[in-house]
């Protein structure tokens, strides 16, 4: 495994993303003998089992090393000298976070971009603290290296039990919302084909002030923009797009009728 030497594999745990992996399946087809841990199982989440996050300590024989091309990017990796039930109970007591007004979020730190996000977004103290008795993650990056991340000491386990424990911070939120932002648009240049970061940020803002808020509603209205120009600011096409009796999606399916043919 790129990044690990042999001795390190020994110790080493693979977090499975249930939600963009079928975990179990995976693990058992990769590994005869492999410790496995469901986090949602013996939690308020386990009516969502089946896209449970798995952490599975491979065995001896194990295949998954060989088959990482397959999980690299649906999974971290994680080193702890703890056993795998206490790393499992830790884990279970981060699968949602309280946030600054006192609600609750799921938090899918098992997913590597949403795990390098979140502790770029720490300081020293914080990442220890979240990390518990895990003193080493690893994170794979687009360039087929392995980001590692490295608590300064390990810290005191939780229980599942104590869930919503760690509470994210203003600065944690914006943080990982800047994060999400760059990466949107990394994405949409990709899609676009092009790599004006300003005009693409523009673009989005113009989106968003219009009420568009997924990814899919703001990459379509940036194609719109892309294709059409000035036409886009144009007062028929300004009504179509501020008409809030449609949905997002009908506004713009009306616009790019509209921009096509000249109806609406």
């Amino acid at each position: 495994m790129t990044g690990l030497e042999s001795n390190t594999m020994l110790q080493a745990c693979i977090l499975l993303d249930g939600a963009a992996i079928n975990a179990p399946r995976f693990i058992y087809e990769n590994d005869d003998q492999p410790d496995v841990e469901y986090l949602f199982l013996g939690t308020p989440h386990e009516p969502a089992l089946e896209v449970s996050p798995c952490l599975v300590k491979p065995s001896g024989a194990t295949r998954l090393w060989q088959a990482q091309s397959q999980w690299r990017d649906k999974a971290v990796v994680l080193i702890a000298d703890e056993s795998l039930p206490v790393i499992a109970e830790h884990l279970r007591s981060l699968l949602s976070v309280q946030l600054p007004d006192g609600g609750y979020s799921y938090l899918r730190y098992y997913s590597p971009k949403h795990l390098q996000r979140l502790m770029l977004a720490f300081n020293d103290q914080e990442r220890n603290r979240f990390s518990g008795p895990v003193r080493e993650w690893l994170a794979f990056q687009p360039d087929g290296s392995w980001q590692r991340i490295t608590a300064e000491r390990t810290g005191p386990s939780k229980a599942a039990s104590e869930e919503g424990w760690f509470v994210l911070s203003e600065q944690h939120i914006a943080a990982l919302s800047v994060g999400a932002r760059d990466e949107f648009v990394e994405k949409l240049a990709r899609f676009l084909g092009m790599d004006d970061r300003t005009r693409l940020n523009l673009w989005i803002e113009d989106a968003n002030s219009l009420g568009f808020r997924t990814e899919k509603d703001v990459s379509q209205y940036a194609e719109l923009t892309l294709v059409h120009g000035d036409r886009i600011k144009h007062p028929e096409s300004q009504i179509i797009l501020s008409n809030h009796q449609l949905s997002t999606g009908s506004r713009l399916k009306e616009l790019d009728k509209h921009l096509a043919y000249g109806v609406a």
